[in-house]
């Protein structure tokens, strides 16, 4: 109760925590689904190797493992009071490093519709190098700050055998946006945990070959697509191991994504107005609802990669993947202990490389 007898906390919501890297799921989440696609090819006349028409070789029971490497630069600074982000710990500025190898498996079961597969993902970064500064002091090994920590990764996604990356519609079906299943997807080239490999042509290709898609899928409860134009060529023909590979570089660009939460954070904030409520009391909650903001802004974000792809084989021996993109967070949200309206605002700029190598391929 206020001084004038008013509750105060009794009808606040409590908002569910929403991590940085959750925000960064948004974008590559909604680069999936119910997307429209408009492929084209370009041939380049060559006459070494042969054209192939691409396409994985998913048999259910293989089990692919892959030496995983990360190298991921993060800048930021922060101000206003970090309490409208939960619990999360945030400094006001840091400059962090982390680098890391580690082993991830890749196994390969029966999709839920003929043609399509199911593939489980599993690894972490156990053993991180972390340089770098938190508000003016250097990082100690143990220091990870939340928002930095590689969580671990277990992961299953669908694809179809052209390496189109299949997202389940009833994510957008969710109330909460999905925000709750987010966790396992990720930016693109954020998360390790990922089907390697570009989605490939319904045509045969060689070298000096070309293709793109253009993807639009629908913001985040609003009307707007965002757009992500992928372009993919076979560069070179190699060995690895042995093996004869194409080498095929891809750069996958993803429009801006900006999007703000308050409008629904307001009618669900609104939903908890105590039945009788008076004039006063809903005047003020009134007055709270318009001043919340949950605004997130995601730069264009580019990566980049290269794919050693066995034609044979029909997978992956080795890939190489970077992005870079920033980020822009404003939020005004309630203090769960005081009640009151408190701002905080943040710039990140995220760099990452991530590298694999197949060191094993088993029932393929």
């Amino acid at each position: 109760m206020d001084s004038a007898g008013r509750p105060i906390l009794s009808w606040q919501m409590r908002i569910r925590h929403i991590s940085i890297l959750t925000v960064l799921a948004l974008g590559v989440a909604a680069c999936g689904a119910d997307a429209a696609v408009q492929s084209t090819t370009t041939a380049v006349e060559s006459t070494t190797p042969d054209p192939l028409r691409l396409s994985y070789s998913l048999e259910p029971g293989t089990t692919f493992e892959y030496e995983v490497g990360i190298d991921q630069q993060i800048e930021m600074s922060a101000t206003g009071d970090a309490s409208a982000m939960g619990d999360e710990e945030i400094p006001g500025d840091a400059s962090i490093n982390l680098t890391g190898t580690t082993t991830f498996t890749h196994s390969v079961a029966e999709g839920p519709q003929p043609g399509r597969y199911e593939i489980t993902i599993r690894g972490d970064f156990t053993d991180l190098q972390i340089t770098g500064i938190i508000d003016g002091e250097p990082i100690g090994q143990t220091d990870i700050p939340d928002f930095a920590e590689l969580e671990p990764i277990e992961v299953t996604i669908v694809v179809d055998e052209q390496g189109n990356v299949i997202v389940d519609d009833e994510l957008f079906g969710d109330p909460l946006g999905g925000l709750g299943g987010f966790g396992d997807l990720a930016a693109p080239g954020m998360d390790p945990g990922q089907f390697l490999g570009p989605p490939f042509p319904d045509r045969p290709v060689t070298v000096g070959d070309s293709w793109s898609e253009t993807i639009e899928s629908p913001v985040f409860m609003d009307g707007d697509h965002i757009v992500t134009q992928i372009e993919s060529e076979v560069t070179a023909a190699d060995t690895i191991d042995g093996h004869e590979v194409l080498v095929i570089e891809t750069t996958s660009t993803t429009s801006m994504i900006e999007f703000d939460l308050a409008e629904f954070l307001v009618g669900f904030f609104q939903a908890f107005i105590p039945e009788g409520a008076t004039d006063e009391e809903t005047a003020e909650i009134d007055a709270i609802a318009e001043g919340l903001r949950f605004l997130f802004i995601i730069d264009e974000t580019v990566a980049d990669m290269t794919t050693w792809f066995d034609a044979e084989a029909g997978y992956a021996r080795q890939a190489e993947f970077s992005m870079s993109t920033s980020i822009v967070m404003d939020i005004n949200m309630l203090d769960d202990e005081t009640g009151e309206l408190v701002g905080f605002g943040m710039e990140m700029s995220i760099a990452q490389d991530v590298t694999y190598r197949l060191i094993d391929a088993a029932n393929a």
